[in-house]
């Protein structure tokens, strides 16, 4: 038979039944799984949430945990789960400083901008180095007003994973979003170039010029081989 839990015992309650030397336990076992916890959040890129750096996403990851075990298990004391919550917190500001007083540590656990759209094409380094695909970014960029890649010169993903996007003065050819692609595929929203004409990649927005093929060749930016007349938007109005 289980053992009888006497509601509101203050020794099971608070201290439980281990040696106070477990205390030091805690401590290890703590920071272990807190900096397993922010490779893993290094690892995801651009997959955590918009909005939320990823320190700060494994500091709620791993509060709401201590304080889980804390409020459901009878078995697990007070003071073990408020040695985690401390060890946590204390790890996130020791982090915090460490990133100010040295440039390696910051370099280590910051995460710098990264180009996604470069002068009207989607760059694939930056998509695979974010775990994105080109109708996220294009979902993305219609957010934030575009309705044509060529309006775009550059477009950076933040530490926070939203997209700072800074247009052309003039708008230049490009590929149109807007409609966006999944709904809307076929003409007259994205006619095929005849041969002889310009075509635009309708995956990635690159531009190629006049070959005689109306673009049947695989685009030299990420290989797709769906193409589009190239469009100019009409001047943002400022």
């Amino acid at each position: 038979m289980s053992e009888t839990i006497i509601p509101f015992e203050a020794g099971r309650m608070w201290v439980g039944a281990e040696p106070w030397l477990f205390y030091l336990e805690i401590v290890f076992r703590s920071t272990i799984g807190y900096l397993y916890c922010v490779l893993l959040m290094r690892a995801l890129n651009g997959r955590t949430a918009a909005q939320v750096s990823k320190i700060d996403l494994v500091l709620v990851i791993a509060l709401g945990s201590a304080v889980g075990d804390l409020t459901l298990y009878n078995d697990v004391p007070i003071l073990h789960a408020l040695t985690v919550v401390t060890v946590i917190i204390s790890l996130t500001k020791l982090m915090d400083l460490a990133q100010q007083k040295s440039e390696t540590v910051n370099r280590v656990l910051s995460d710098p901008p990264v180009v996604i759209i470069k002068h009207g094409v989607i760059d694939q380094r930056g998509l695979k180095s974010q775990d994105l695909n080109a109708l996220e970014v294009m979902e993305q960029l219609r957010l934030s007003g575009v309705r044509n890649l060529g309006q775009v010169e550059w477009a950076f993903q933040e530490a926070s994973g939203a997209f700072s996007v800074f247009f052309h003065d003039e708008p230049e050819p490009g590929l149109p979003i807007v409609p966006p692609h999944d709904l809307a595929p076929a003409p007259p929203e994205f006619p095929p170039p005849d041969a002889g004409e310009a075509a635009c990649c309708q995956k990635c927005g690159a531009i190629v010029s006049d070959d005689g093929t109306g673009g049947n060749l695989p685009c030299p930016n990420c290989g797709a081989q769906k193409w589009t007349r190239p469009v100019t938007a009409e001047r943002r109005q400022r």
